[in-house]
């Protein structure tokens, strides 16, 4: 079985696969080594929806007209 150690001091935002293992079935694991816990920034909360709300600074947004609703043959 081939396999590939590669420990990161600055990990990238794309990692390179060997040639010999593209297009196989593999398990990527990515285990960070330091003691940095991964807690979401202060200022983003779970639903990213939120993080919008009053975000807005222009003109009010006015919703235009939507138009009358096409009426359509019934299925068969």
């Amino acid at each position: 079985m081939q396999t590939v150690r590669k420990i990161y001091e600055n990990l990238p935002k794309v990692i390179r696969v060997p040639d010999a293992l593209k297009n196989r079935r593999v398990e990527v694991i990515l285990l960070p080594l330091d003691d940095v816990s991964a807690t979401p920034r202060a200022h983003q909360s779970r639903n990213p929806i939120e993080d919008f709300v009053g975000a807005w600074k222009g003109k009010p947004l006015v919703r235009p007209g939507q138009g009358e609703y096409e009426t359509r043959e019934p299925l068969q």
